[in-house]
């Protein structure tokens, strides 16, 4: 599966998750605008999303997951 269809069947599997429209998260994601995001996820979620975000270290790992560098990659074009 190439990596365009990867980062979009993950945009829509979030999504249908959340109840959020699919265009709300691409612009959050390609504006870093996650807060509006994250307010749409059970509470115990958007928390364990905010302490990877404000760790450092814990936001490498996460970056460093084959599906964050597809949505890095799908980003920087």
């Amino acid at each position: 599966m190439a990596d365009n269809e990867q980062i979009n069947k993950l945009i829509k599997q979030l999504s249908e998750r959340m109840g959020t429209p699919e265009n709300d998260i691409k612009n959050a994601v390609n504006t870093s605008s996650y807060g509006k995001l994250l307010s749409k996820l059970p509470s115990d979620k958007a928390r364990q999303m905010e302490e990877i975000l404000s760790d450092e270290d814990k936001a490498k790992a996460f970056l460093n997951t084959p599906q964050a560098k597809a949505i890095i990659k799908r980003i920087m074009g």
